[in-house]
């Protein structure tokens, strides 16, 4: 099967990734990564904590990891320049 896009189909300009785009993956990496702790943490001190506790920690690790998910689809979508751009109304017709 070839490599190439069918002829039908035009090529897509992705612009770069804002700041804030940027930014939001990182904070969505950290986020898995605190997901990622709160399951080793509830699995440790899981069967030693009142059941109040440990829903909590399960309730966090669960924020975390949606919050991870969300930042993560807002950071990897490409956003297009909606900015209109001015015409230039100066020309003369000849």
């Amino acid at each position: 099967m070839s490599e190439q896009p069918p002829a039908h189909h035009l090529p897509v300009k992705h612009p770069p990734k804002r700041l804030w785009q940027k930014i939001s993956l990182i904070i969505a990496n950290i986020s898995f990564a605190c997901a990622a702790i709160g399951v080793v943490i509830t699995l440790i001190y899981g069967s030693s904590v009142e059941a109040e506790i440990k829903a909590a920690m399960g309730a966090i690790t669960f924020f975390c990891a949606a919050v991870g998910v969300v930042l993560k689809a807002l950071g990897g979508t490409s956003i297009p320049n909606l900015k209109i751009e001015k015409q230039d109304t100066d020309k003369k017709d000849a």
